[in-house]
């Protein structure tokens, strides 16, 4: 198990390596995120779903997600007033939401096998409803970092958030299959053998990418805000792992599965939109690769001690 989650690791100091011998540029990472939310991990999604039961009491893992998503992004919001909008803007992004399919989903069937995915995509796509689209959408509204958005007409207004969530191809797929699991359809075979070796190089590439991101900021400030985040998550990570341990009605391995999938690190949703909304790229990678590294010891000395292996 340790070489197991060292592999990972290595999969990140990887790429960061190779960029400071300059084989990779400063902006190469957003070739590795186009790869990840465009292909390997809507693919991932889609083998989860393909190749394992769905069990329709499930449904409570979607919902659980979402709670665990999108409270903690009001709490932020809350909790960070009096700090400038940017950061307040880091803080909700960054501390909220977890980094399941690219992160967790790679982690805990390399710890668990392939049939531990179906409950973190479950998770997932509870978590994604927020994660993927919302947390941006609430965030610049909540903040007013968009000026232009209260001015709209509501036509206008309603439309720029459906593109926001509909422009996510991960948030799609996992609506599409959701209505695939109440529809009971099946994937078609060819399909799963097409899309095979794409699912499967998701977790080196999203490794890879957080890797190519990240970079040690120089600013103090951020190095504090990244704190401030760290302290958040610890505490969301707590709430939410001992709520799924002793509310949900599932067996202890699936409980373990969720318990693990609470301690994933920061989205990569969060880190592009950080960038977007701040232009502070080098603060949202180099906060992926740490939460990252911080989820790979947790998750790992928790897969240790659970009951539910």
């Amino acid at each position: 198990m340790i070489f197991q989650a060292g592999a990972l690791l290595l999969a990140i100091i990887g790429p960061y390596a190779l960029k400071h011998l300059h084989v990779f540029g400063e902006r190469d990472y957003k070739v590795a995120q186009g790869l990840v939310f465009n292909l390997t991990l809507p693919c991932a999604i889609i083998l989860s779903f393909a190749t394992n039961k769905h069990d329709m009491r499930m449904l409570w893992i979607v919902l659980f997600g979402f709670f665990a998503c999108a409270v903690p992004l009001f709490i932020v919001y809350l909790g960070s007033r009096g700090d400038e909008r940017n950061y307040r803007a880091f803080q909700m992004l960054n501390a909220s939401g977890l980094n399941l399919g690219a992160f967790c989903l790679p982690v805990v069937q390399t710890f668990m096998g392939a049939s531990a995915g179906l409950p973190i995509i479950m998770l997932d796509i509870g978590n994604a409803t927020v994660a993927t689209a919302g947390s941006l959408t609430i965030t610049r509204t909540l903040l007013k970092m968009d000026g232009n958005f209260k001015s709209l007409p509501l036509r206008l207004r309603l439309r720029n958030i459906a593109r926001d969530f509909l422009g996510s191809i991960s948030f799609d797929i996992y609506m599409l299959m959701l209505v695939f699991m109440f529809a009971h359809i099946t994937i078609p075979q060819p399909i799963v053998t097409l899309i095979t070796p794409f699912a499967n190089a998701n977790a080196f590439c999203a490794m890879a990418m957080i890797g190519l991101m990240m970079e040690i900021p120089d600013n103090r400030k951020d190095r504090m805000e990244l704190l401030k985040v760290i302290g958040w998550r610890a505490v969301f990570g707590v709430v939410i792992a001992v709520a799924a341990w002793f509310l949900l009605p599932f067996d202890m391995r699936i409980r373990e599965i969720i318990v693990l999938g609470a301690f994933a690190p920061i989205t990569i949703f969060s880190t592009k939109f950080t960038d977007s909304l701040t232009g502070n790229a080098k603060l949202a990678g180099f906060s992926l690769t740490v939460t990252a590294i911080i989820s790979l010891v947790v998750m790992t000395a928790l897969h240790a001690v659970l009951p539910g292996a």
